[in-house]
């Protein structure tokens, strides 16, 4: 059930994403002036040090999400199903 006071799900898959770019993506989602959103970051089996940046991110909107690499269409499908918000923005890991 969709909360109706969440208007925003954004959506990003992330797989071996170079760690600057990485956190610049994240870093952008949550300097947005508008908060009312949920950032679903879904790690889709990286090899690298990933998990631990997006990990390091306390902010209580991500919800992080690890699979096994399944490629980045089943990968944003996942976090389309996990969105809880009224609309849907998907966002590069790079």
């Amino acid at each position: 059930m969709m909360n109706k006071d969440l208007k925003i799900s954004v959506v990003m898959a992330v797989y071996n994403t170079r760690e600057e770019y990485l956190r610049a993506s994240i870093e952008s989602i949550l300097a947005q002036t508008y908060e009312n959103f949920e950032f679903i970051i879904i790690n889709d089996g990286s090899t690298n040090n990933a998990e631990s940046i997006i990990r390091s991110y306390t902010d209580e909107r991500i919800k992080y999400i690890y699979q096994e690499n399944k490629g980045l269409a089943a990968s944003l499908n996942v976090g389309i199903e996990n969105a809880r918000g009224e609309y849907i923005a998907r966002m590069d890991s790079d």
